[in-house]
């Protein structure tokens, strides 16, 4: 992760960090069955492959679910060999990786008290028709995943909008 700079944000002065990382990997799962001890099952399974997850999210839908997650590109062998017991004990799954992809962050502790931040980065990157494949936020950040060629887009125009 670079650290990029700091930029204002509703005329206030914060410290906003923003970096990105090229070195990723984002893996969806689709067809995962609701419920929590299958879901604990494949994480574990990754996590006694010496996987280090970043970013999860899910989705339910109607009858299952749809998780995504991000490691880095380290960990690709022991990813793959977590992955393949994975399908061998759930068939039904769809297992997809992706290696064209990046992770932009912004982070602050400011960013708490601040509304409309995520709404103000959503609609910076929608105007330049730049895909969000995946986002995670907490109360002092949110993560994007998007895909590497529109990464010197996003950052430009985050730097331009917010300096």
């Amino acid at each position: 992760m670079v650290p990029l700079q700091f930029f204002i944000l509703k005329k206030v002065e914060i410290l906003k960090l923003i970096e990105s990382d090229h070195h990723i990997i984002q893996v969806k799962f689709m067809n995962v069955e609701k419920n929590s001890l299958f879901v604990g099952d494949i994480f574990q399974t990754i996590s006694s492959m010496n996987v280090n997850i970043d970013m999860i999210s899910e989705v339910m839908l109607e009858d299952e679910m749809r998780i995504d997650f991000t490691c880095s590109q380290d960990d690709q062998k022991n990813l793959d060999r977590a992955l393949s017991l994975i399908r061998s004990k759930h068939p039904r799954m769809q297992i997809y990786q992706n290696r064209q992809v990046a992770k932009i962050k912004l982070e602050s502790h400011e960013m708490k008290d601040e509304v409309g931040v995520a709404a103000m980065l959503f609609t910076l990157l929608g105007k330049h028709q730049i895909p969000l494949l995946q986002v995670t936020t907490s109360e002092v950040s949110i993560s994007c995943v998007i895909p590497l060629e529109y990464v010197d887009l996003a950052l430009s125009e985050i730097q331009n909008e917010y300096k």
